[in-house]
């Protein structure tokens, strides 16, 4: 893949340097492409986030797990039960050919773009964590090899390739503006790519959401001394940003397995409505 130089928009060479003499390389085995600027905000940020979640016992998995998540922890934890969801979702969109090219976008320790691998597509993950446990650098714990980048996921058009299938990966309640990013995300497709959102967390009602982030963020500060988010951001989906996301063309479906879930959240509107998103290219082009 030819990537630009997200200093300056040169093109890097096969050293990984541009013309202006901006260079990067591999920690980890993930590729750091990052300004200096944002480099040194991004290293304090994720190693702060670091000692969060190991302090809420959210960081390590056993190495044996790694190969065959989610089902490896699905029985035990609810957040990997959703995305066991997500993968029997990624299976029906990316069909039974191999040989999509994919955009892992919030690619997290790699499961998912493993498993892509695994069926024969060719990954490119993405992410700002690149913790060798709870990162992009976990990549070296699975059989498969993918390319692997901490990156601004706000600046993806240092990326030149496009891609049949881009992922956003329980991603898009972080950020800044849901809709911006899934149009600025889209414009790397191909034609008639599809851009894939999983993991949409809808709250019609978003008064105890909003309360429970709010408290979550105040905790942070206080006991670890940080903003618990890199941007600013709701964290969040509400029933606008799914109504925004529908009217630029993007489809929403119920995961098959939360039918229940959801039929509770019309009942009770504080209880968020599960969906994925799908929006082909061609709706992008098209869409008011």
């Amino acid at each position: 893949m030819r990537l630009l130089c997200p200093e300056c928009r040169q093109s890097l060479g096969d050293d990984l340097c541009c013309a202006e003499s901006h260079c990067y390389g591999y920690e980890n085995g993930v590729l750091r492409l990052l300004t200096n600027d944002f480099a040194a905000q991004l290293d304090e940020f994720t190693a702060n986030v670091g000692r969060f979640r190991q302090a809420d016992g959210a960081r390590l998995i056993a190495l044996e797990q790694y190969e065959t998540l989610p089902e490896s922890l699905a029985a035990v934890d609810f957040q990997w039960r959703l995305r066991s969801y997500d993968l029997a979702v990624v299976r029906k969109v990316a069909g039974e050919r191999g040989g999509l090219s994919v955009l892992d976008v919030g690619a997290w320790n790699g499961w998912l773009s493993h498993r892509l691998t695994l069926l024969g597509h060719h990954v490119t993950a993405v992410d700002y964590f690149a913790d060798v446990r709870d990162g992009l650098g976990a990549s070296k714990y699975y059989s498969t090899r993918f390319l692997t980048i901490q990156m601004d996921l706000l600046d993806l058009g240092v990326l030149t390739q496009p891609f049949d299938l881009i992922i956003l990966n329980r991603c898009l309640q972080f950020q800044p503006d849901p809709l911006a990013f899934v149009e600025s995300t889209a414009a790397l497709l191909v034609p008639d790519g599809i851009l894939l959102a999983l993991g949409l967390e809808f709250f019609f009602d978003s008064s105890q959401k909003q309360m429970q982030v709010d408290e979550l963020a105040e905790r942070v500060r206080s006991d670890f001394g940080f903003d618990l988010f890199l941007r600013p951001t709701k964290g969040y989906l509400d029933r606008r940003d799914r109504d925004r996301l529908i009217s630029a063309g993007m489809a929403m479906h119920s995961y098959p397995r939360l039918r229940l879930a959801n039929l509770r959240a019309r009942l009770q509107p504080g209880r968020p409505r599960h969906e994925y998103g799908l929006l082909r290219q061609s709706s992008v082009e098209h869409s008011p």
